[in-house]
């Protein structure tokens, strides 16, 4: 079956169906031959990256569900981690098309503490804030973009400090 009718197949089943590892495990290694996800654009992109995002977060009890499915059905082996798979399939994605899933998104508002920052680096300070009435780390860029290339490569660099790549 195709990455792409895979994938369609994942977004119209529940992730507690027993059918949902096996397609998902297959999606990832189909996709390794025809790297179909990775030229997704626009809103199809945004729901990969997301639908991504959540199966990488799914519960404990969902991982181990789904290690001891595929590999009663003899699909993966045993030191495979699908929850694992995900998140390096999500990071290239990501890298690749420059973008983050929703979750990555604050929405509330972050307060920046103190008249100094805690640490400084290449192109950003890090700050003591809040958010929520809880104590963050605010890592605050201070980067002049004045022009498209400078944008990108602050772009490129934070989203790979964000997925932990090199």
């Amino acid at each position: 079956m195709s990455a792409s009718r895979l994938l369609q197949n994942l977004y119209s089943i529940n992730t507690s169906s027993p059918d949902f590892p096996r397609l998902l495990y297959g999606l990832i290694r189909q996709d390794e031959e025809e790297k179909y996800l990775s030229g997704l654009k626009g809103d199809e992109l945004a729901r990969l990256v997301n639908f991504l995002d959540d199966v990488c977060t799914l519960p404990l009890a969902f991982r181990s569900v789904t290690k001891q499915t595929l590999q009663a059905l003899s699909v993966i082996p045993a030191t495979d981690d699908i929850s694992l798979q995900c998140l390096h399939k999500l990071q290239a994605i990501c890298g690749y098309n420059m973008t983050l899933p929703s979750s990555y998104t604050i929405s509330e508002e972050i307060a920046r503490v103190g008249d100094r920052p805690v640490a400084l680096g290449g192109f950003a300070d890090v700050w003591e804030g809040t958010r929520n009435g809880k104590k963050v780390c605010v890592k605050w860029l201070r980067v002049a973009l004045n022009d498209d290339e400078t944008f990108n490569k602050v772009r490129i660099r934070n989203c790979h400090v964000f997925f932990g790549s090199t």
